[in-house]
């Protein structure tokens, strides 16, 4: 890094030389320019142009100087004497008091009716809809910034590829805690200068995935029909889904599973295209690969934990999962072989009774990476799925000036060449219908814990946060939301397990 700073000065102060040289020199070509102009202008006078130019001027002085004569000869011979003896005459004699009340009435009338139709007239800005939100309105940690407004402005369509969505349910999830913290905020301030439905840098919707009913669609949108059941899952840098109503890009969105109520689908979107990415785009891992592997998930009762077995177990592989001892029952149900035990007894020890692994998931965070190193074959593979530290997010002045530059860049290619990823995971459609077709054929199961109402949602962050959290907790919204121009929509009716948590275990 100082290597880099170094570079850097050194380039600043080679521009700081060019630019000083290039204003010097633009100072004297000004010059040049501006006495140029001068013996120009000089020149054009002195001619016949300049001539007649004087002497049109000298006749329009002239003339007003014969106007100014005649209007001070007329107001000497006009009396103010004989005037007010004149409006005296006509006042007294000419206007009755009958005249004088009807005429102010008349007035009076004529002013009032003047007023009502100015503001009849008046067009009153309209008045944009608002809806219940869970933010963050500053980035000092969960305890200070959590909070649920109802002034939030309803988002809209800007793009025609993109759809709102009324959002049934949301799940709080671990990178939420983060970002009260302010992860990712320094590329989530660049992008929202962009962003026609985001007001500042705060309040910033919290959630990463919901699922609900689609309201409106852009013009460019083929997939989907308004009164569509719909899930979907964002990156951390986007505006969050947990509110009323959120406005999304139609490739991150996907067909709900039926079969399972809004609550049940809110808990896997987010989850399980992080499980899905470990899964498939780091670990290599598919139907054909994973049979016969020893895998560990370390962290089993986690949202992304819970995915990785079941796709482990779905694909052939033999899954030993760690987990509180409150989970065990949760994790064997899901697939899992064999159970370590956290918190009962020495982790290490019980991990070194077993046979090395193949591929390790650690989803309990960077602390435990060294531990799931000491297990893991010589030529096995550890991956985290937990969201690592953003260097943006430390960049100075400087850094920062020069990482929005290239923020701009970016979205300028963006726009010739389609849309581009900020991050290392890939979140769309394609995933979630490969999840939605498993959840339907029965091979994998959603786990929710809890379920709250946004008025709780201090307590939802807090229960996700705790130790005794299993799978994902949700929050569950009724809309108010009527949204004006809009053909009334008939919404498919609720499935009745909605409210149900993972029943089968």
């Amino acid at each position: 890094m100082d290597e880099l700073l170094f570079h850097l000065s050194q380039r600043l102060d080679s521009l700081q030389v060019h630019l000083s040289s290039w204003s010097q020199h633009g100072r004297v070509v000004l010059a040049g320019y501006v006495h140029s102009l001068h013996a120009l202008a000089r020149d054009v006078w002195a001619g016949r142009w300049g001539a007649s130019m004087r002497d049109a001027m000298s006749a329009a002085w002239d003339w007003l100087g014969a106007v100014a004569r005649d209007a001070k000869r007329l107001t000497a011979d006009l009396q103010p004497t004989f005037l007010y003896d004149r409006a005296r005459h006509f006042l007294s004699n000419e206007m009755t008091r009958t005249g004088v009340y009807f005429g102010g009435m008349g007035f009076l009338v004529g002013s009032l009716f003047g007023v009502l139709l100015g503001l009849s007239l008046h067009r009153h800005p309209p008045v944009l809809p608002r809806m219940k939100a869970v933010v963050c309105t500053a980035y000092r940690g969960l305890d200070q910034s959590l909070a649920v407004v109802d002034d939030v402005r309803v988002p809209t369509i800007s793009n025609p590829d993109e759809i709102l969505v009324q959002v049934k349910a949301t799940s709080v999830d671990s990178i939420d805690l983060k970002i009260c913290s302010g992860y990712g905020r320094v590329l989530r301030r660049q992008l929202n200068k962009y962003n026609p439905n985001v007001d500042g840098e705060f309040p910033v919707v919290l959630g990463r995935d919901c699922a609900g009913v689609v309201l409106e669609l852009g013009q460019a949108v083929k997939r989907f029909e308004v009164g569509d059941e719909v899930w979907l899952a964002v990156p951390h840098w986007s505006p969050g889904t947990m509110s009323e109503c959120v406005v999304v890009k139609e490739g991150l969105v996907a067909k709900k599973p039926g079969g399972i109520g809004f609550e049940v689908a809110a808990s896997l979107p987010y989850a399980g295209s992080i499980a899905w990415n470990a899964m498939v785009r780091q670990a290599h891992l598919d139907s054909a690969t994973t049979r016969g592997k020893r895998i560990l998930v370390h962290g089993g009762c986690s949202p992304v934990g819970c995915v990785l077995i079941q796709l482990a177990r779905l694909w052939g592989a033999t899954v030993t999962a760690t987990c509180a001892l409150r989970a065990t029952p949760v994790v064997q149900a899901l697939g899992a072989d064999d159970v370590v035990v956290t918190g009962v007894g020495n982790l290490e020890k019980q991990l070194a009774s077993r046979e090395s692994f193949d591929v390790i998931f650690n989803t309990a965070g960077v602390m435990a990476h060294k531990t799931c190193l000491k297990f893991c074959q010589p030529d096995g593979l550890v991956v985290t799925t937990l969201a690592n530290d953003i260097a943006s997010d430390e960049f100075g002045f400087v850094l920062g000036s020069l990482y929005a530059l290239w923020v701009k860049v970016r979205l300028l290619a963006q726009s010739f060449v389609g849309s581009c990823s900020w991050g290392t995971i890939q979140f769309g459609s394609d995933v979630l219908d490969h999840l939605g077709a498993l959840v339907e054929d029965g091979s994998i199961q959603p786990v929710v814990d809890k379920i709250f109402t946004p008025q709780d949602a201090e307590l939802a962050f807090q229960h996700t946060d705790s130790e005794d959290a299993i799978g994902k907790t949700i929050i569950r919204f009724r809309s108010r939301i009527m949204l004006k121009n809009r053909k009334p929509t008939v919404l498919r009716k609720m499935s009745t397990s909605s409210t149900n948590t993972f029943q089968s275990l």
